[in-house]
């Protein structure tokens, strides 16, 4: 039995934090498997090639790609450099006519609520581009999510890095940290330093673990700002691993691809 209808269009809102404005941007072209959009004025139209019949099965399929556009423009760009609102959508009825028509349906708006006033600090002349290796994956969400609340303040920046640490290293290399760096395709010696840092830096208000004999080394400004890149990368990789059948194929990732140490 064929679906009475099927899902023609979904379109959605650009947006971005209040530090973020966007002048004239070039038009952007997405084109995946099942659907195909273009970015245009702050408006992004997605042209659906698979069948739907349901407007929420095609949002899923949708804003699964949007959510990773969001990370990966966040890990390069910066949290919140765009961000993707649900606006509407048209659906074909297929009901058979007298005269073969079928009508369009075009589906309420969602009621978006805006600040009344905007602060832009950064003016950007281009949207970041869609995502090429790199799918949403429930690591990548749950890592992203973890790397947000330290961005918030929710919880220490140790504390943060060793619970991604455990997940790269649990999902990856099954509790072996050499086994998940090799699968990968990252150097062995970043998540040790990783490791080694989570495990024994920190002060009263930010270490992991209790110092022994209470002798703690707080963190240098210069070792926060590694492990915030390392962390930033490990959820690029694992996007980037969901996205891939072969991890070698990937560049691999090593010590100086980061800030130096000393």
């Amino acid at each position: 039995m064929l679906e009475a209808q099927r899902v023609k269009s979904l379109v959605y809102r650009v947006t971005s934090t209040e530090d973020t404005n966007y002048k004239d941007p070039a038009p952007l072209e997405v084109d995946t498997k099942k659907w195909k959009g273009r970015l245009d004025n702050g408006i992004l139209t997605c042209h659906i090639k698979a069948h739907y019949s349901s407007v929420t099965d095609a949002r899923k399929e949708v804003e699964r790609y949007l959510r990773a556009w969001e990370i990966d423009a966040a890990i390069t760009c910066g949290r919140g450099s765009i961000a993707f609102v649900y606006q509407n959508a048209e659906v074909l009825d297929l009901t058979p006519r007298d005269r073969g028509d079928v009508v369009v349906h075009p589906q309420a708006c969602e009621a978006v609520a805006l600040a009344d006033t905007v602060k832009v600090i950064l003016t950007r002349t281009s949207y970041p581009p869609p995502p090429k290796v790199f799918t949403l994956s429930p690591d990548v969400e749950s890592l992203w999510h973890r790397y947000e609340g330290y961005l918030d303040g929710k919880e220490p920046l140790l504390t943060m890095a060793y619970f991604c640490l455990t997940t790269i290293v649990e999902a990856y290399g099954q509790g072996d940290r050499k086994a998940s760096a090799h699968a990968m395709n990252v150097d062995p010696a970043i998540l040790s330093m990783l490791g080694r840092l989570t495990s024994t830096k920190g002060d009263s208000r930010t270490a992991r673990k209790a110092p022994k004999r209470g002798d703690s080394q707080p963190l240098s400004g210069t070792e926060c700002a590694w492990i915030q890149a390392v962390v930033k990368m490990l959820i690029r990789r694992a996007g980037e691993h969901a996205a891939c059948d072969d991890s070698s194929t990937l560049p691999k990732i090593g010590m100086s691809d980061f800030p130096p140490l000393e």
